[in-house]
This record gives C-alpha cells, sequence and structure tokens, in this order.
C-alpha cells in the first residue's frame, strides 16, 4: 500500500467534479490537505491512479501525481486532522 500525493488544476470552469472527488475517495485511505490537492492511500501506482482521475476531468485539466515515503514532511495551517491522518499514513 502507497501513499500518493495527487495535485490539480481544473480548468474550466462551471464543470461539476464530484466524480473526481468520489473517485479519490474511494480508495483505502485519503486526506485533503490544500485546496486542489489530495493524498491517497491505495494499492494503485501512480500511473494507474493518474489514468483513473483522467477519465474523471476534461482534457485540458491538469493533474499530477506522486509517490509520498512519508520520511520527511512538515506543514504550516495544515487541519490537524490532515496531519494526522499524515503521522498515521506516511
Amino acid at each position: 500500500m502507497s501513499v500518493h500525493w495527487v495535485n490539480y488544476d481544473l480548468n474550466k470552469a462551471g464543470q461539476n467534479y464530484d466524480s473526481l472527488i468520489t473517485y479519490l475517495k474511494s480508495h483505502q485511505g485519503w486526506a485533503k490537505p490544500l485546496k486542489s490537492s489530495f493524498l491517497v492511500k491505495t494499492s494503485l501506482s501512480v500511473g494507474d491512479l493518474r489514468d483513473g482521475i483522467k477519465q474523471r476531468i476534461d482534457t485540458n485539466d491538469e493533474v499530477l501525481v506522486i509517490n509520498v515515503d512519508g520520511r520527511s514532511w512538515a506543514s504550516f495551517g495544515i487541519d490537524s486532522a490532515v496531519t494526522d491522518w499524515m503521522k498515521s499514513n506516511l
């Protein structure tokens, strides 16, 4: 099981991205540290997760998926529920 950091820019105003959010939350675990990012705990590779995301966004949107090893991180202003999740899952 790995944690991947998903960052996205959804560039088409007025679109409904509920399908994307539901998909990201459907994995073994998740946290939402910033407005356009999720940490997703999953058995999928970064490429497989990206491919699942691509099915739920527009072609002009942008996405970056990075594997997170959790060896080192720091935060400021992030909700304690998110940092608690990170402490438990990274």
